[in-house]
């Protein structure tokens, strides 16, 4: 049963791999959002001597702001995740992309290709993709070379992108379903008919699966393209943005926050009480429920969905 997912919901993510909520965040969320993004970009660009145009990423961007932090169990999306992928999890990554307009004078190659000008210009994740899947990291048997379900991602959109060509994420609706030879055999050439350009008012979301494959349009507007990332697996996965979270900023997250950061919240030894003979990872074969809280979370609040 599901904790907070519509049968519609449940539906359009079996089929198509994401599900789009707009204006998810409240106004005053994404005012914070937005002027935290503003904040951390500012800073950066002074520690870098970057200038006011330069496009860039931030990776572990929880760590720069309580505001992005604060996402990572935001208690009305937190619910939706748990029904996508499950308790068992944690986070992989929390990603900021800030994108400023094109210079006008920019040439830009086709969507999701990687071959024009804005890709020699360093402009990142233009080319059609699902996430997880180059040679170095998935090698692995698979069902028909199709990914199997590792990941999946919040996308948070904290600017206005309901136009055309400002830096839009594009998606191919069912195609985690397909494997990605597919895609290499094909060039990269999707066909316009499968695509969808995502074209949502600021401060909405799309829970979605990074294998679905997506690619982000040109910036070719008078906006600064501002995105959060969110993105969870198994806690049996390692992460990518860390390999440990700072000590002192898990000891005043709750137990939750704790887990999905990585952390044991029971401070017990993570290759189990006997780890000097027979050691277990706690990651993996859990013997304290304390280290997994989401699951209590989630079973009171099914159990409430119940009572109801």
């Amino acid at each position: 049963m599901a904790i907070a997912m519509t049968e519609e919901q449940e539906h359009k993510f079996e089929e198509t791999g994401f599900v789009i909520l707009e204006n998810f965040l409240r106004p005053r969320e994404l005012v914070r959002l937005s002027n935290a993004v503003d904040e951390v970009v500012e800073r950066i660009q002074k520690e870098k001597g970057l200038g006011v145009e330069t496009h860039f990423q931030v990776r572990n961007a929880l760590v720069h702001h309580d505001a992005f932090l604060d996402l990572v169990d935001h208690p009305r999306m937190l619910p939706l995740v748990v029904d996508a992928i499950g308790w068992n999890i944690q986070i992989r990554t929390t990603h900021l992309d800030y994108r400023p307009p094109y210079p006008s004078d920019l040439q830009v190659g086709a969507v999701g290709m990687g071959n024009g000008a804005d890709q020699e210009a360093g402009y990142r994740n233009v080319v059609w993709h699902p996430d997880l899947a180059s040679p170095e990291i998935f090698q692995a048997p698979s069902l028909d070379g199709r990914l199997p379900f590792m990941e999946i991602k919040v996308f948070y959109c904290l600017f206005d992108m309901t136009k055309s060509n400002c830096g839009n994420l594009w998606l191919v609706p069912g195609s985690y379903k397909r494997p990605p030879a597919e895609l290499h055999a094909m060039g990269r050439r999707v066909p316009e008919e499968q695509t969808l350009e995502l074209k949502l008012p600021a401060g909405s979301a799309v829970l979605w699966r990074t294998a679905t494959w997506h690619c982000v349009g040109p910036n070719r507007s008078n906006k600064t393209r501002k995105i959060m990332h969110v993105g969870y697996h198994y806690r049996w996965l390692r992460p990518t943005d860390y390999i440990q979270q700072d000590p002192e900023l898990l000891q005043r997250c709750s137990p939750i926050r704790q887990q999905l950061l990585g952390g044991l919240p029971s401070g017990t030894d993570p290759l189990g009480e006997k780890s000097d003979m027979e050691p277990s990872s706690q990651y993996w074969l859990t013997k304290n429920p304390d280290d997994v809280p989401l699951r209590a979370w989630a079973e009171s609040l099914k159990q409430g969905a119940i009572a109801d």
